[in-house]
Formats: C-alpha cells, structure tokens, sequence
C-alpha cells in the first residue's frame, strides 16, 4: 500500500481555506501548550488543544443541515483529525469520526478519484501513532475582514453570545471587542440587543468596569468554522457602559480560545 503525507490528503480534500482556518487554530493551540507545558508538569498538549479547539469547530461538527451540509461537515472532521495528527495529537472520537468522514465523502462522490485511490493511504496516516512536535509550530499574521460598527454573534455549545466591534487595530489585524450583558438560545439580531448593556469585568477590588478585547483569529467573513457570525454594519449606537467603572488601560490582547472563558461568565 502506499503511503500518503498529511499535506497531500489535505490537498485532497479540495478545501483550502477550510484547511488554512483549522491549521491556523491547531498551530496557535499547540503552539502555547507546549509553552504551558515546559512549566507545569501536570499539562498535556492534548488535554489543553481537544476542548479549547472542540468549543470552536463544533459549530460545524454539530451544526444541523441547514448550517452546514453533510460534506461540509465529513470534511471539517477529516481536516481536523488530519491536522491533530500532524501536530502530535490524536483522539479516538475525533479519529473514528473521520475515518467514517472519508467513507461517507467516498459513498457521495464529493470528491476526486485521486482521494478515492488514496483512501487506505489516509485512513492507515490516521490509525499511526501520532508524534509529539519538536518545536513549536509556526502561526500566520493576525488578519481580519471585520469593521469598526460591526456586530457579531459568538456560538459557544449552546448559546449565543453578541459583541460590538469599536475598531480595527493595527494594519487589519485585531477588531476590539466588547460583548453585550446577555446570553441567547438562538442567533440574536439587533432587535434582541435592544437595552442590553455593555458586559464588564469585576477586578479584585469589586468594581465592575469596561473590558475590551482585541482578538486574533477572526479571520474570515462568514466564519469557515461556523462560530462568528455578522449580523448587522454600521451600527453607531454602542453597548450602554454607563454603569461601569473606567476600564484598566485600552483593551486586553485575546484570541477566540481565550474568549470562551468570557463567554461562560456573559449575561447570567
């Protein structure tokens, strides 16, 4: 049989920027565990990069037809089971799900006859062993396609979170966010927002004041991983802060893996 490198099945895939978003979480996930990991014995790269990137692109994996078509779906769970292996990780949910992904892709004929020849190749890459990284992965620049006035809503497991975009740092790089004091069932829009007020932090000192965050990986409009959604431009009006103490300096530099802990703490 022969073999097949994790690049070339992600080739195969024919889903480029798909594969680009995964690699980009998966690098910048491994990339400050293995960091963590030099320090705390107790860490491991898995256990820190399985929940953090699993509350991120189960949007898709769970995510209903209407969302996301079946392909869609075959194809996020091969790409991140490819992407995982590639870095040293491997789950036995994650693995099993995509090695039914490639029989479900070959059944459709979604895909090419050079990944139906290929098919033993990937799925034998799959069941390896997967080997821990030397170093650190690479990541790519911050880069965003939002604009200042924009408003998003967050998915994280099963609700909904809304954030105001104030602007764009940098040369397209960072938006600076500011969530809404409030929690949804379903994707809010601008009329749910209506009197919501702005969501602070409480610091040490028991004062609830402004929080910002300038978050990277909010790449793409829509969102390949389902997550972000934009649901209204040009919005002037911003979150009330009025009932909040000055913020601590202008924002926090965060990505959307750090979000999800500000996510849990919104609009209870």
């Amino acid at each position: 049989m022969s073999t097949i490198t994790h690049q070339q099945a992600l080739d195969k895939l024919a889903a480029h920027q798909l594969v680009q978003v995964i690699e980009d979480d998966v690098a910048s996930l491994t990339s400050t565990a293995m960091s963590y990991a030099k320090h705390d014995q107790q860490m491991t790269v898995a256990g820190h990069v399985l929940p953090l990137l699993l509350g991120r692109w189960n949007c898709v994996l769970n995510a209903s037809d209407d969302e996301a078509s079946p392909g869609y779906r075959d194809k996020t769970a091969l790409a991140l089971a490819l992407l995982l292996h590639k870095h040293g990780i491997a789950e036995p949910a994650i693995t099993q799900r995509a090695l039914q992904a490639i029989d479900n892709l070959n059944a459709a004929v979604a895909l090419s006859d050079a990944f139906f020849r290929n098919t033993d190749a990937i799925k034998a890459l799959l069941s390896s062993p997967a080997l821990p990284l030397k170093k650190r992965p690479s990541t790519r620049d911050s880069l965003t396609f939002l604009r200042a006035q924009d408003v998003i809503a967050i998915q994280l497991e099963q609700y909904y979170y809304a954030a105001y975009v104030h602007e764009i740092t940098g040369f397209n790089a960072y938006p600076v966010v500011e969530f809404y004091h409030a929690r949804f069932e379903h994707r809010p829009d601008m009329a749910s927002l209506q009197g919501c007020t702005a969501q602070g932090e409480t610091y040490n000192d028991g004062k609830t004041r402004i929080s910002l965050h300038a978050v990277c990986g909010m790449r793409h409009v829509p969102d390949p991983a389902n997550q972000f959604h934009l649901i209204a431009t040009g919005i002037t009006e911003k979150p009330d802060q009025s009932k909040l103490a000055a913020s601590v300096g202008l924002h926090a530099i965060s990505d959307l893996f750090r979000l999800q802990g500000i996510m849990r703490k919104t609009g209870i």
